[in-house]
């Protein structure tokens, strides 16, 4: 992994454990849960395409 990809992401989540309202972690949480489902689902369709393309 990208150095600093890690590190931006370390500093998010550390951004995030600092949030001191729960209500707003647990928005804050999901909305970051929602953004990585979608881009797994981005990545698993690139996937399938990319071994569809294979097959012919």
């Amino acid at each position: 992994m990208d150095v600093a990809f890690k590190q931006r992401v370390d500093q998010l989540v550390t951004d995030i454990s600092n949030i001191t309202s729960l209500t707003t972690k647990v928005e804050v949480l999901n909305y970051v849960m929602q953004q990585a489902d979608f881009l797994l689902w981005q990545l698993e369709d690139e996937q399938r395409i990319d071994e569809d393309s294979r097959d012919y």
